[in-house]
């Protein structure tokens, strides 16, 4: 029953992606996103893949703080080998192998409690989340008024609201409730975490940046501060495979306020999933090393 429910998921999440990219491409000039594709600037696409791999290690040394708090030491290497062959198994395989269970185990036979190794992975996704909203509390005010008027001040409220929430949540918490098990997340032991989640998401903004010029898309850098990290929200919901389609839609859709065309959304969301493509690929190299290891060790 639960290998039919994941199957019946991953099948759901393919239909959406399909789905998606049908109604987008009907709305498509083809010619004009090959002759976008056409003039790619390689150099600028270095420099975002550059980013890409940055953010990538910075995040396995969040993991890595957010383990150490609770006295647990190990290499910085094991971090960013796991977190890169976790996030290779969800890119290739998603909704079938789970990245973030294959993290949980390889920490647990680490020596983690396997309870704290799992709410290490949990932790260290929503200290990403809370990159996304730390951008957005400075970026909105300050460059959002491109968008709707409703849309810009629904997402004002909600990501004012909850950082208020996630700081009045920490004040209770340390005040009446302060477990072993939420030590990451509490002050001061959340520093680190949130400074990291902040920059990576500012370098995960920076690739799209640079990517942008790729494309030769005459677009002011600071827009991308506001858009990029609601379509990295939206397309991180397993919605659809990887975020395919969701991240081109959501992308021509905030770039249409801006009166850029579909393609150009489409052609840097692309452009956006083929640096996943390629950053996954030595999390499969370490991943198809470790399986053989296992295999000798059996």
């Amino acid at each position: 029953m639960k290998k039919f429910k994941s199957y019946f998921f991953l099948f759901l999440r393919i239909s959406i992606t399909f789905s998606i990219f049908y109604i987008l491409f009907k709305k498509t000039d083809f010619e004009k996103l090959k002759n976008i594709f056409k003039n790619i600037s390689i150099f600028y696409y270095f420099l975002a893949l550059l980013s890409f791999y940055t953010f990538q290690a910075l995040i396995a040394l969040r993991w890595k703080s957010i383990c150490e708090s609770w006295k647990f030491k190990t290499k910085y290497l094991f971090y960013l080998k796991t977190y890169l062959m976790g996030f290779s198994l969800n890119t290739v395989f998603p909704g079938i192998i789970g990245g973030d269970v294959l993290r949980t185990f390889l920490l647990t036979r680490a020596g983690l409690d396997w309870k704290k190794a799992s709410l290490s992975v949990f932790f260290d996704r929503m200290f990403g989340l809370s990159g996304i909203f730390l951008i957005l509390a400075w970026s909105l005010p300050a460059f959002g008024k491109f968008l709707p008027h409703n849309f810009y001040y629904f997402l004002t409220y909600l990501v004012y609201g909850v950082i208020l929430g996630g700081i009045l949540g920490n004040i209770i918490i340390l005040k009446y409730y302060p477990p072993e098990y939420l030590k990451p997340v509490l002050f001061p032991h959340n520093i680190k975490p949130l400074l990291l989640g902040f920059v990576i998401q500012t370098l995960f903004v920076l690739q799209f940046v640079f990517l942008s010029k790729a494309l030769h898309l005459n677009l002011k850098f600071y827009y991308l501060f506001v858009i990029i990290p609601v379509v990295s929200f939206l397309a991180a919901l397993p919605l659809s495979i990887s975020g395919l389609g969701v991240r081109e839609g959501t992308l021509g859709y905030f770039l249409s306020f801006l009166h850029y065309s579909l393609e150009y959304g489409i052609s840097l969301g692309l452009l956006g999933y083929s640096l996943i493509l390629i950053s996954a690929l030595p999390g499969i190299y370490f991943y198809l090393k470790e399986k053989n290891l296992w295999k000798q060790a059996s």
